[in-house]
């Protein structure tokens, strides 16, 4: 079912846990973001549209959870909702099988995850990109007890994803 490989890209927040979790990356290619909410948006519109992607991994963080992750399902515009076509059960499956705890969740936040999330997902769908977007959310680094072993989870679950 999932023998064709597939085309990805990451994106990490710069100054931030995630940037910390996937800079230097050689396996898959990462864009760091410069925290900026206008500038996110568009630097991941305009790789979006030069460069087929079949996946994009968006990390961000998030305070309050350690040792673990959250797989989040819905970007949010005020009352409005969009919802990820991204394979969410089965990513958290694949963060499970690699011992990282996990929460499906349903709120990006309310700042600069969300807003990448959103423009994100707004942008596949208008322009009919064959492309799925997810975002997940990383511990603080002070929240993870061993970023090495963080990590390399991590990798591990994304590579086996594709």
């Amino acid at each position: 079912m999932h023998n064709e490989k597939k085309s990805i890209l990451l994106t990490v927040f710069e100054g931030t846990s995630s940037e910390l979790l996937f800079k230097g990356v050689k396996n898959f290619p990462a864009v760091i973001l410069p925290n900026d909410k206008v500038k996110d948006s568009a630097l991941l519109m305009e790789i979006l549209s030069k460069t087929h992607v079949d996946y994009v991994l968006s990390f961000g963080q998030r305070p309050n959870i350690k040792d673990k992750v959250h797989i989040e399902t819905t970007a949010r515009n005020g009352d409005l909702c969009l919802d990820t076509a991204f394979d969410c059960e089965r990513l958290r499956m694949l963060f499970e099988q690699n011992s990282i705890p996990v929460k499906l969740s349903h709120n990006a936040g309310t700042s600069f995850c969300n807003k990448l999330y959103w423009n994100g997902l707004k942008y596949i769908a208008e322009h009919e990109l064959e492309t799925e977007m997810v975002f997940v959310h990383v511990p603080f680094e002070k929240n993870i007890s061993d970023i090495d072993l963080f990590k390399r989870r991590i990798f591990e679950t994304i590579r086996i994803f594709m």
